[in-house]
């Protein structure tokens, strides 16, 4: 039976074991025939002017008092690990539909490149594909790569693909290289040393089997323990995919097709989570493990610059909470606001009573806080830091995606094409209060940061949405500080061929192979 609202009695089922309502439904349909909202970009941040630049001398203090401080502290590892490698190797499965590369000079180059990947080693571990290697036999080799019966590479999330070659000639999984960062970088003073894995559900089993037989070798080699934690991205925050005309599109059979909300359903997997310094860092982005040490101390300035702006952070909301805090005193925290956080109270605020600038303070400084790396920017895709004016005519710091910009007005094109600097999404999250409460996450979001996008689903059009993302409008309405980090610490593998970069090749030592 159909309701007024064209939604059936078997729709509001499958809504229902989705966990989501019918408001739900009725929201997110509202968005559709809202469309999308963009972002006014003012002017995009640069070192001086929303990114801060920090010197030699202040560097070696804050990885100092990190390492002094954070094994005192409840420590985590956040590491968004969802996706599957599927578009990671795109390329390939392209050249094995084709039979090939097609042309001759690349397929010598693949097979020049193959024997530096490095789970080249479990190829020549397998007899079959040992021989579709010594014939050259392209598609049967991506055949083996790829699907099943072979290393099935196609399906298993990126931090199952092994990474990086070993110097005794085993190879490391991604999901290694950060249980190995791990130990470096979130022991505390027990030794204990906590992670926390976002994975698809398909792949919670594989996961679990290959963390069983990592762990202990992990453990052994740098003394801790570890305390590692999976979660799926929840049912509930999926989008229901509209047509062109912006009503529920359906399937074949006339099923309602939801799709995932994007990474920015994984706040609520953040929202779960207790823990006074949290650091989030991708899956993909990793170096191999005789490259940490070069890499640890830029982790270990965004801890010890979020410790240090906790502290300075906690001890004005006691004051302000206590009503300590004189008129002078007020216009040092004002200062503070707008110098270290970038948060100004408003063009109110002068002209304000001591107690309205009090409360206008607290609730300034009584927010979420997060310290986030910035790298220059060499063509990578993906989003940036930028002034962002919002509707009361205030600027705020925001992490921006193109997808948020209207790029067909002209200013807003040159703004966006102005910005030299590029997140990696490496960065330190305070999500307690200054009395120790954890902060609801969901009530700093920008919900006006949603996307909307052309897809196709077998064939036919449709719209889908997201989510306002993890680190973009999810994040919008926290504290944050950008802090400029060399390119160095931004190892992303998006391709397949990334891994041949020299910075993923550090620790390599193939065999050597007739044919």
């Amino acid at each position: 039976m159909k309701k007024d609202d064209g939604l059936t009695t078997t729709d509001l089922k499958q809504i229902k074991a989705l966990g989501l309502t019918k408001r739900d439904i009725e929201g997110q349909l509202a968005l559709y025939a809202r469309g999308p909202r963009f972002l006014n970009l003012h002017r995009p941040c640069t070192p001086g002017d929303g990114i801060l630049s920090i010197g030699a001398a202040k560097k070696k203090k804050l990885v100092e008092r990190y390492d002094a401080e954070a094994g005192r502290h409840q420590l985590l590892k956040f590491v968004p690990a969802s996706g599957a490698a599927s578009r990671m190797f795109a390329g390939w499965y392209a050249a094995m539909d084709q039979g090939g590369f097609g042309d001759p000079a690349r397929q010598r180059g693949f097979w020049r490149d193959l024997k530096k990947m490095p789970f080249f080693c479990e190829i020549l571990q397998n007899p079959a594909a040992r021989s579709l290697y010594i014939k050259k036999d392209v598609s049967g080799m991506l055949r083996h790569i790829l699907l099943p019966g072979g290393l099935h590479y196609g399906w298993l999330p990126k931090a199952l693909i092994l990474f990086h070659a070993c110097a005794d000639e085993s190879s490391a999984m991604a999901l290694d290289e950060h249980l190995a960062e791990a130990a470096m970088l979130v022991k505390n003073n027990r030794g204990s040393c906590r992670l926390h894995f976002t994975v698809s559900a398909e792949h919670v089993p594989a996961v679990k089997k290959a963390l069983k037989k990592s762990v202990p070798r992990y453990e052994r080699k740098f003394g801790v323990r570890y305390k590692i934690d999976l979660s799926v991205q929840s049912p509930a925050t999926s989008r229901l995919a509209a047509d062109i005309k912006k009503r529920p599109f359906r399937d074949a059979e006339g099923q309602l097709v939801f799709r995932p909300g994007g990474h920015g359903a994984l706040l609520a997997n953040l929202n779960t989570l207790d823990a006074d310094l949290i650091f989030v860092k991708n899956i993909d982005n990793v170096v191999p493990e005789n490259s940490l040490v070069k890499i640890l101390p830029y982790k270990k300035i965004l801890g010890g610059l979020a410790l240090e702006i906790r502290e300075e952070v906690f001890s004005a909301l006691n004051d302000l909470d206590a009503g300590r805090v004189s008129a002078e005193a007020i216009g040092r925290l004002a200062d503070f606001c707008r110098r270290t956080l970038s948060a100004s109270p408003g063009p109110e605020y002068e002209s304000a009573s001591l107690q309205k600038k009090r409360k206008m303070l607290f609730a300034i400084l009584n927010r979420p806080l997060r310290i986030c790396g910035m790298v220059r920017n060499e063509g990578e895709p993906g989003g940036g830091p930028f002034w962002v004016e919002e509707r009361d005519g205030s600027q705020t710091l925001q992490i921006i995606e193109s997808a948020h910009v209207d790029l067909s007005d002209p200013r807003q094109a040159t703004v966006w094409s102005c910005a030299s600097y590029f997140n990696p999404v490496d960065m330190v999250c305070c999500i307690r209060d200054y009395r120790g409460r954890l902060f609801d996450l969901q009530k700093y979001i920008d919900p006006d940061a949603y996307l909307i996008s052309a897809k196709t689903e077998k064939g036919k059009n449709l719209l889908a949405q997201e989510l306002p993302g993890l680190w973009n409008g999810g994040m919008a309405r926290w504290n944050t500080v950008f802090v400029e980090l060399p390119i160095a610490v931004f190892n992303p593998v998006k391709a397949v061929e990334d891994l041949l970069r020299p910075q993923h090749q550090a620790m390599k030592a193939g065999k050597k192979i007739k044919g």
